[in-house]
């Protein structure tokens, strides 16, 4: 049963104790008509509940086609399956068409279902990629341009390049621009809908994010200018925005072995700093963190889904309850309330350099104003 299903249902089996037996908040309501309307608001709030979770009708699969970026594995190659078995024709985006994750999807796929060789950060193969849609779309429409590529990196500022963050946000931010500009021609003519898959982490940065927080924040950012400025054509713009999940992006092994080898290639006097104490405490925290993604991808893929069949998608679609609630509570909090949350979540060391020294006191108003007073002073 989903988590609004037995909210709704708790929330119905409390109005009625309540109302049956006056408990709070019903006791100080001696008034049988406020009695009602406080029993029926409750009411209310169940209904709607299970309103949202109710199936949205549907749009009919036949004649419709999808072109997905990132088939080569995770959430791209999943929907593209399910996709496939749903009657949709799919032109799946990968960047290695001749490796194994290609063609364990094309094998375990119908005839419907074309490979298409896509690297979403050269503009030459994203217009190949539109030309060969073009050319085998048949007597089909593209209904959706799901852009699923994205790379991902876990490491501080001080040791991340800045060819890392540009890495990151070609494929994250610029590769989505290209195909979905590209893509857009085709969706006018069908009214259909663009599908970017976004992270919670757009939403809220922890540390050692900043590169993939990013580029999440720019990837929404974009969605929302594209949904406003194409809802002329009745073209829908949806964001699916994960928390943490086990997908080869978020494998443990590569994003240790990457940090490794940005901290090698890091200024001696920075590393001096930090100390490697420091950065193998890091490295555990990483693997604790990842240790905790959610193996269920399928809770995404349903999102997806629903985001690519439904004939009326919402704009945003978080996967999982949890991670919906823990949006909800952080976006809620004041700033220094939220950063002592995620340092208490990513527990560290203190620096070398840190180390042995007296904590800062902050100045005094007064040595503020001192200060102010004699930088004026020698300024006249």
């Amino acid at each position: 049963m989903k988590f609004r299903t037995c909210l709704a249902v708790l929330i119905v089996n409390f109005a009625v104790v309540v109302y049956l037996y006056r408990l709070w908040p019903f006791q100080n309501l001696t008034e049988d008509v406020y009695q009602k309307l406080a029993f029926s608001a409750l009411l209310v709030v169940a209904i709607l509940l299970l309103w949202s979770t109710l199936p949205r009708p549907r749009v009919d699969p036949r004649g419709k086609a999808v072109f997905i970026t990132g088939c080569d594995s995770g959430f791209g190659r999943e929907l593209a399956e399910r996709l496939d078995h749903m009657g949709y024709h799919v032109f799946a985006g990968c960047l290695a068409p001749d490796r194994e994750g290609a063609r364990d999807l094309k094998k375990s796929t119908s005839d419907r279902l074309k490979i298409v060789p896509i690297d979403v950060t050269d503009d030459f193969q994203v217009s190949q990629a539109v030309r060969y849609v073009k050319n085998n779309l048949g007597d089909n429409q593209l209904w959706a341009v799901v852009n699923n590529a994205g790379v991902a990196v876990f490491c501080e500022i001080e040791w991340c390049s800045v060819q890392e963050f540009q890495k990151i946000m070609d494929v994250n931010v610029f590769g989505i621009v290209r195909v979905t500009k590209a893509f857009l021609p085709l969706l006018r003519q069908s009214e259909g809908r663009v599908i970017n898959v976004a992270s919670l982490a757009g939403r809220f940065t922890l540390p050692a994010f900043a590169a993939y927080s990013m580029s999440k924040k720019a990837c929404i950012a974009f969605s929302d200018a594209l949904r406003q400025e194409m809802n002329k054509f009745n073209i829908s713009v949806v964001t699916i925005e994960p928390g943490l999940y086990k997908t080869p992006i978020t494998h443990e092994g590569y994003l240790i072995d990457h940090n490794k080898k940005s901290w090698s290639e890091t200024p001696t006097e920075v590393r001096a700093d930090y100390g490697e104490e420091y950065f193998d405490v890091f490295l555990q925290q990483v693997s604790l963190s990842l240790k905790q993604a959610r193996p269920n991808v399928q809770e995404v893929v349903d999102n997806m889904v629903e985001a690519v069949c439904a004939q009326r998608p919402i704009y945003r679609y978080v996967p999982y309850w949890r991670f919906q609630l823990r949006a909800f509570i952080i976006g809620s909090l004041p700033t220094f309330l939220s950063d002592k949350l995620f340092a208490a979540r990513f527990k560290m060391t203190e620096p070398v350099s840190r180390k042995n020294r007296s904590p800062k006191t902050p100045p005094s108003p007064l040595s503020n104003w001192i200060r102010l007073h004699r930088s004026w002073s020698k300024q006249s």
